[in-house]
């Protein structure tokens, strides 16, 4: 797993932003009362969240740990848990959230089959899954894997499917 940066990251916070923006402006959840955002960097797209909805408890999970410090230190009022979201996802007594949201994080999991049932799981009654991925096979993404191989570059492993899959 790559070592990530809040500040590199946050360089084109605006760019890495509006993606959140868009899928939770999506969700038709009116007044949850608890919204977990898996994969939550240094809080960019947990603080969308909060926005849109603002009395919700609001918890940011993320495995890595200066990516989860960082977002404590921007966001302190809410809640920020270091971890993995597959193992999360297979805690079957873990509490659930009325949202579940994931920006640009579950392609870096494999086994969709599986994982995405138990991310429902987690989701309360009346409640939604929302995420997003990016799409890989999109020029820029193809462009940049292939930049990377001709420098002898390691590139982690992207896991996704079809549309039609999901």
């Amino acid at each position: 797993m790559p070592t990530w940066s809040a500040t590199q990251y946050l360089k084109f916070n605006d760019e890495r932003t509006q993606p959140s923006r868009d899928l939770a402006a999506r969700i038709g959840i009116p007044s949850p009362a608890r919204v977990i955002d898996l994969g939550c960097g240094p809080g960019n797209s947990t603080e969308v969240l909060a926005h849109r909805w603002p009395e919700a408890a609001i918890t940011g999970l993320d495995n890595s740990a200066r990516m989860i410090e960082s977002a404590r230190a921007a966001h302190p009022l809410h809640r920020w848990v270091e971890g993995d979201i597959a193992r999360w996802a297979a805690d079957s007594d873990g509490e659930a959230f009325d949202v579940v949201f994931s920006n640009a994080a579950l392609h870096w999991l494999p086994d969709h089959e599986s994982l995405l049932p138990r991310l429902m799981r987690r989701v309360a009654p009346g409640g939604a899954l929302a995420f997003q991925m990016p799409a890989h096979d999109a020029p820029p993404h193809t462009l940049m894997r292939r930049m990377a191989a001709a420098r002898g570059l390691r590139v982690a492993e992207w896991h996704s499917h079809e549309p039609d899959f999901y």
